[in-house]
């Protein structure tokens, strides 16, 4: 399955995510192969998991991706996920990681 009928299929399968991960979600999948969709799907699928990330990516996006992140990071920090909430994350945005990895074609 290509890449872009993958991600199609995670847009239409998908119940909504929680909280500020939807409208991320909405921004990465309108813009897949953008720069700024892909620090926000990196940002995002690395917050939900844990992992390591260098913010001064973010000081180069747009504000509105700008506000997202803050968003999403205040979100998880005030919130927080489930372990379901954080699984259906980390589904979601992992197609737009896979397609940001060294070596994808897009």
């Amino acid at each position: 399955m290509s890449e872009e009928r993958a991600v199609y299929r995670i847009q239409a399968d998908r119940p909504p995510l929680a909280g500020a991960l939807e409208p991320v979600f909405q921004s990465v999948a309108a813009a897949p192969t953008g720069e700024a969709g892909r620090v926000l799907a990196l940002f995002a699928f690395s917050l939900v998991e844990g992992e390591a990330f260098d913010l001064s990516q973010i000081e180069r996006l747009p504000e509105a991706a700008q506000a997202l992140c803050l968003a999403l990071f205040e979100y998880c920090l005030t919130v927080g996920l489930t372990e379901d909430e954080r699984r259906a994350a980390c589904a979601a945005f992992a197609p737009f990681v896979a397609m940001h990895a060294p070596g994808a074609r897009h």
